[in-house]
């Protein structure tokens, strides 16, 4: 089955793929998010892989300035690709590229944030504490 199949429309996929991320992270550490970035994400994964990157370059270019909304964002990626894994565990088709995506984009953005916060002591215990 696909995405747009098991989904209405790029709303309703989103709005279940963010409560989903919630409803993991307050399970998983307690943790609430903040910011709409795994909506965002989700948005742009109904339209595809290259809108994805583009999203996290334009999330990135405003949001690399704050320490706490990067975290997020990073965290948002990580919870993606867990969220992706589940859906293809239902059966969803073509969601291991997106598995593999989100994890790539994880990993980018943990690069990305200690290039911008490597020096920052406070900066970088946040991010570790809020992501591992």
């Amino acid at each position: 089955m696909k995405v747009t199949e098991f989904f209405k429309n790029v709303f309703s996929y989103a709005n279940g793929i963010e409560q989903w991320c919630k409803n993991f992270l307050m399970q998983t550490s307690g943790t609430e998010l903040t910011y709409t970035f795994t909506h965002d994400f989700a948005i742009a994964d109904w339209y595809g892989e290259k809108s994805v990157r583009e999203s996290y370059n334009r999330i990135k270019k405003s949001w690399i300035s704050d320490y706490k909304a990067f975290t997020e964002v990073a965290m948002s990626l990580n919870v993606l690709s867990w969220a992706n894994d589940q859906l293809a565990k239902q059966g969803i088709e073509g969601r291991e590229k997106y598995i593999e995506l989100y994890s790539e984009l994880w990993f980018k953005a943990k690069d990305d944030f200690y290039k911008k916060y490597g020096k920052n002591e406070e900066a970088c215990d946040y991010f570790f504490n809020m992501t591992d």
